[in-house]
């Protein structure tokens, strides 16, 4: 029975160590799990209604006058639209 555990062990520590040297630097993720993954160095980008800053992969989009206009939330962006439409 002890060998058992101590072989499980063993087995536990060679699966950690191979996922850990096998692993791309880039793809270990730090994050618990359901939560959004952060883009390191992302750009924040200012909500011309309220003046929030807002992750631009999250931000919400429109187009108008040719200029693209970041947004936090689809309320920001109707009152926007609504204000200056």
């Amino acid at each position: 029975m002890i060998r058992l555990v101590i072989a499980g062990i063993i087995v536990y520590v060679i699966y950690r160590l191979s996922r850990f040297l096998f692993t791309p630097a880039g793809k270990i993720s730090k994050n618990r799990p359901g939560e959004q993954s952060r883009i390191e160095g992302e750009d924040l980008v200012k909500d011309p209604y309220c003046g929030t800053y807002v992750p631009i992969n999250s931000a919400h989009k429109a187009a108008m006058d040719g200029k693209t206009l970041y947004f936090c939330s689809r309320e920001c962006l109707e009152k926007y639209k609504k204000e200056n439409g």
